[in-house]
């Protein structure tokens, strides 16, 4: 049989913003019972009072108070902006990541100038400076399969003590959603995440880290 508590506690752990209410103990029990109330319902397949769902959460409150919050507030230690860019992607054949070794060394890039590659299970993906769109078509020798124009990044600079931390990309992502700002890449490294998006939000991600 499932359990309300269990029902409950499975809600409230992906609705961060609940459980991190709940742990400071400033949620509204009531409110947040009626509002799950029709969910808990259609899970457990059966009917349950409100005061049911309010019991669960005083219990589970008992075990989340004072425990560390998901967001953190991260500190931002600068800011490096590229912009414009573009995302050039290619099959991953073994013909293109042949290719792919020496295009750094071809695209004799200065130092104001932008490239970095990954790799997934299927494709490559290039990100560079816009100007060197003819460059890179040329050395690859294949048609691209994707190409985005227009694009920003922004390498967010964090101390290196956040390296071993929990919730850090988590953190500053969650500042980019209470914006709505869509995301073409995020990439993290060892001191550095680095956002990549449209050039039209440019100004209000920079707000975004300016302001932490």
């Amino acid at each position: 049989m499932i359990k309300v508590k269990d029902i409950v506690q499975e809600i409230i752990q992906r609705d961060h913003e609940a459980l991190f209410s709940l742990s400071r103990g400033i949620l509204n029990l009531s409110s947040y019972a009626r509002l799950i109330h029709k969910e808990v319902e259609k899970r457990t397949m059966k009917d349950v009072k409100e005061n049911t769902i309010i019991t669960a959460l005083s219990r589970l409150k008992m075990y989340v108070e004072g425990t560390q919050p998901l967001m953190k507030d991260v500190k931002v230690d600068g800011l490096t902006i590229k912009t414009p860019l573009i995302e050039i992607v290619y099959e991953k054949s073994r013909k293109n990541l042949d290719r792919l070794v020496v295009l750094e060394k071809e695209l004799n890039l200065t130092a104001d100038e932008w490239f970095m590659f990954s790799q997934n299970t299927k494709s490559i993906i290039i990100l560079c400076s816009e100007s060197k769109i003819n460059k890179v078509k040329k050395h690859m020798e294949t048609e691209p399969i994707f190409i985005l124009n227009s694009i920003s990044a922004i390498g967010v600079a964090l101390s290196p003590k956040y390296h071993s931390e929990s919730n850090v990309v988590f953190s500053l992502l969650h500042k980019v959603a209470e914006k709505r700002i869509p995301l073409v890449e995020t990439i993290s490294t060892w001191g550095e995440v680095i956002f990549v998006f449209k050039q039209e939000y440019l100004s209000e991600m920079v707000n975004i880290f300016q302001s932490k």
